[in-house]
């Protein structure tokens, strides 16, 4: 079942893959976007052409998640198609010089993609990737420590609770 808001759709030739994103690119589909791109890397892609010509909004959740991705290395990406509104909200948070921008039809990557089935993630695995996301847009600019030090305190306190339940569970169990 896809999640609502969210579609990613990957098509690869060789070491270039086009992964469409499409809807609402929030934190909630994070975690799918990144098993995607490790997946990618895995099999030998260097080079991912994101379209984001369907997409709708990017939250900071969701391009923190695309820092930490770019920041592993192993794989270049480029955007295609990108509304504004996304590319200036990359451009606030420091990301925009980490990724390449394409002009409309300068792409040669694949176009025929297969939709990925995406399940609705654990609330752990969403708040530990979103706590990650943030504390990469933090190292990535200095400015982004003040718009984000308090999500990501927030953050870090949701997690060590979650933290604490699974080891009492355990410990019980």
């Amino acid at each position: 079942m896809a999640l609502p808001g969210c579609s990613i759709s990957v098509g690869v030739d060789g070491q270039q893959a086009l992964v469409r994103l499409e809807g609402r690119l929030a934190v909630e589909s994070a975690p799918a976007f990144e098993k995607v791109i490790l997946r990618l890397r895995s099999g030998g892609v260097g080079c991912v052409v994101l379209d984001l010509s369907g997409a709708l909004l990017m939250d900071s959740g969701f391009s923190g998640t695309l820092t930490r991705l770019v920041a592993t290395g192993g794989i270049s990406f480029a955007l295609h198609g990108a509304p504004q509104r996304i590319l200036d909200g990359l451009e606030d948070h420091g990301v925009l010089d980490l990724v390449g921008v394409l002009e409309a039809g300068s792409t040669s990557a694949p176009t025929r993609t297969v939709e990925v089935p995406m399940e609705a993630p654990a609330r752990a695995d969403v708040l530990r990737c979103c706590l990650d996301a943030h504390r990469a847009l933090m190292a990535l600019k200095p400015e982004n420590v003040a718009k984000f030090q308090t999500v990501e305190a927030f953050l870090s306190r949701e997690v060590g609770k979650l933290a604490e339940v699974a080891a009492t569970t355990t410990r019980s169990g």
